[in-house]
């Protein structure tokens, strides 16, 4: 068992605030339906066999979220403030919340009080999430969920983009099909810099029964700048989900011909040049460039990915042999969610008018 199912099963993490914890009373413990083995109710489900547990009026109170770290590859829920909960938490409710969400209370309120659309919370299952809303609804913090298949998905990369009079040509590859899209269908840029780090380790045995040696690491680092375009295109919507898939840009590796004359030497430059020829030729688009500023506030929830994989033995002379693997951090679905998370908004605020 783990040092937090133990907590758990004494108190509840949290529960007392950095007291000593407090067990429960055999009473107050929750029978799983599935193995007959009680759990504490501060649970979601079952400690020892995953099911669903009962909830009842007490359970519903003393419950507390699990908010374990999840796999990248795993669905997740993200549980979102909502831009009109700034100013709502009282310093109480503040201090509750942030207990519940087990976020720093100080980091909470500057989430709050930056007055955007910022997750608290990402779970395993939708119940979870929603039973998270729920409790802080009763502080008086307006949230809501969004589930990591909408969130998640990465927009089509593009190469090369070509200027229409009234239209903007999005082209993925010389082989890919073009997608043209008007340029009064264009709702959202966000803007923001993708950072990636990949370390390479090679080790090898030290005789027999030896431990593993480094012997040799090589690190790389990019760090390039990102724009996402997202359209209202009913074709759109239907061709890839709910709220489109959209397109990404990315500094290097892109054609700036588009620019003609104004293409200058220098990527940054074109870069930025790219992005303002977008935004004179779409003038209703909104622009969002707050993700740089707001990457601490995210990063409790949404931390940058870090994929680990072995990259197999590699022989290094006759009879000795190194196992290598690579390490490679990066905020690039980090950012996929902040961007999709404000193309869900923009696009809603259009339908309501607001």
């Amino acid at each position: 068992m783990s040092r937090e199912d133990d907590s758990e099963m004494l108190g509840g993490l949290g529960a007392l605030g950095e007291g000593a914890p407090r067990p429960f009373a055999p009473e107050q413990m929750l029978t799983c339906e599935e193995c007959l083995r009680a759990n504490a109710p501060t649970r979601f489900v079952c400690l020892y066999c995953g099911a669903a547990l009962p909830r009842t009026k007490q359970s519903a109170a003393d419950w507390r979220p699990s908010l374990k770290k999840l796999e990248e590859w795993e669905q997740g829920f993200n549980v979102v403030t909502l831009p009109r909960a700034a100013g709502a938490l009282t310093s109480d409710a503040a201090e509750e919340a942030a207990s519940l969400l087990r976020l720093d209370a100080g980091g909470l309120k500057e989430i709050v009080l930056a007055g955007r659309a910022m997750p608290v919370a990402r779970t395993g299952s939708a119940d979870e999430a929603w039973l998270i809303v729920e409790r802080l609804r009763e502080l008086g913090l307006s949230t809501e969920v969004f589930p990591d298949e909408v969130l998640a998905r990465r927009p089509q990369r593009v190469r090369a983009l070509e200027f229409e009079e009234a239209a903007v040509v999005c082209r993925a590859g010389p082989e890919a099909e073009p997608r043209r899209v008007a340029w009064s269908e264009v709702v959202l840029f966000v803007t923001g810099r993708v950072v990636s780090r990949r370390v390479e380790v090679a080790e090898r045995k030290r005789g027999l029964g030896g431990g593993n040696e480094t012997v040799e690491t090589r690190e790389l680092m990019s760090d390039e700048a990102v724009l996402d375009i997202y359209t209202s295109s009913v074709e759109e919507h239907e061709a890839h989900g709910a709220g489109g898939a959209g397109f990404r840009v990315m500094s290097n590796g892109f054609d700036y011909s588009c620019l003609g004359a104004a293409k200058r030497l220098v990527a940054a430059e074109n870069f930025n040049a790219l992005v303002s020829h977008l935004r004179e030729r779409a003038p209703s688009a909104v622009h969002d460039r707050e993700y740089e500023g707001l990457r601490p506030l995210l990063s409790d929830v949404w931390p940058s990915a870090e994929r680990t994989e072995s990259l197999g033995l590699r022989r290094e002379r006759a009879g000795r042999f190194n196992t290598e693997a690579v390490t490679t951090v990066s905020n690039e679905t980090q950012f996929t969610r902040y961007a999709r998370l404000r193309q869900l908004l923009v696009l809603r605020a259009r339908t309501q008018g607001t």
